[in-house]
């Protein structure tokens, strides 16, 4: 039995729709090496049971993070993350944070603030000072200071939950 449906227009709309759905999730599995099914299974919500059983299993949340080291996360990864990698690694165009404020490095929290607030200009680095406030950029050092520290892991950070509210 043939599924067209006599409008030729039609029915190559409806394979191209097709073939675009399927390299889609090729495409999708084959970048990030999870398959499509596995990625919707892990966006619903655990059960509190389920994520106590996992979290007991695989030791610290090396991923919960202080509300300062939320924000420095959040503004790292619009203003800081092109030139600073991903987690502060580091890429082509800039160094890694993480060893630059580490106890080996030579960056102080002073120089970060300063350095932040002032750019590097002449190695294309913008000064933050006009988008940032001092607040912010101290959320930015907490963040890199906690990747530095290995207190948190590579991935997206979280917080801790709200505890629910009293019932009156």
């Amino acid at each position: 039995m043939s599924r067209c449906s006599g409008n030729p227009d039609r029915d190559r709309a409806v394979w191209w729709r097709a073939i675009v759905a399927i390299s889609s999730t090729a495409i999708v599995s084959a970048v990030t090496g999870v398959r499509v099914a596995e990625s919707a299974a892990a966006q619903r919500p655990a059960s509190a049971r389920s994520v106590a059983r996992s979290a007991s299993k695989r030791g610290p949340d090396t991923l919960l993070v202080s509300s300062s080291e939320y924000t420095g996360w959040k503004y790292f990864h619009v203003y800081c993350y092109r030139c600073h990698g991903v987690d502060a690694f580091g890429g082509q165009l800039a160094p890694d944070l993480r060893r630059s404020v580490s106890s080996q490095g030579s960056v102080t929290h002073d120089v970060f603030l300063t350095t932040v607030k002032e750019g590097r200009i002449p190695k294309g680095m913008p000064a933050w000072s006009t988008l940032l406030t001092d607040d912010q950029i101290e959320g930015l050092y907490a963040y890199v200071k906690a990747r530095s520290d290995r207190r948190l892991g590579s991935g997206r950070p979280h917080q801790a939950a709200d505890p629910p509210a009293k019932k009156q």
